[in-house]
């Protein structure tokens, strides 16, 4: 009986995580569009930690490497793309300077892509795992790269380089200016 309670709970938890999603998915995209002012102590912990972070990501797939065929390199070009996209969003980027003071608002529409991209990582796993539980390799393969697992560290790569290059142009453009 205890055993029913817990898997019980267990789905209930997992059927309000899954009713709740979409409504952290605007949460997000909310958060992500707002005017912010940078603390300065967050903002060099961000320049430090983000690129560490995917550092520390690619050491992980250079690891995943042995299970997974091509997830390191899918990995790095995941990262270099979204190193050359986080400068762009960054040059997207609305900064206001006032006196002592300083805003930045992201762009929306790169945040919203970003967004998108990330519900359709969630969504690619998902028919990934659903087409190798039917046997179905012939369908993944004709993806070609999207049906491989590694395919998704790459969109993992792409946000984790967008935001690592994404806090250090924060850093740089605007350490002068923060308090």
């Amino acid at each position: 009986m205890p055993l029913l309670l817990l898997a019980i709970v267990l789905l209930g938890v997992f059927a309000l995580l899954l009713l709740l999603w979409p409504l952290a998915l605007w949460n997000r995209y909310r958060v992500g569009t707002s005017r912010r002012r940078p603390p300065r102590w967050l903002t060099r912990l961000n320049a430090w930690l983000i690129p560490a972070s995917a550092v520390l990501f690619l050491a992980g797939m250079g690891i995943a490497q042995l299970f997974v065929p091509h997830a390191f390199s899918y990995a790095a070009l995941g990262v270099l793309a979204g190193l050359a996209l986080g400068g762009l969003g960054w040059l997207l980027t609305r900064v206001e300077h006032r006196p002592g003071q300083v805003w930045y608002t992201p762009n929306r529409w790169l945040v919203l892509a970003l967004t998108l991209l990330v519900v359709a990582r969630v969504f690619a796993g998902i028919w990934q795992a659903w087409e190798r539980m039917r046997g179905g390799q012939a369908a993944l393969a004709a993806w070609g790269p999207l049906g491989e697992p590694a395919g998704l560290f790459a969109v993992a790569g792409l946000v984790i380089g967008y935001h690592a290059m994404y806090a250090v142009a924060l850093q740089w453009r605007l350490g002068r200016w923060l308090r």
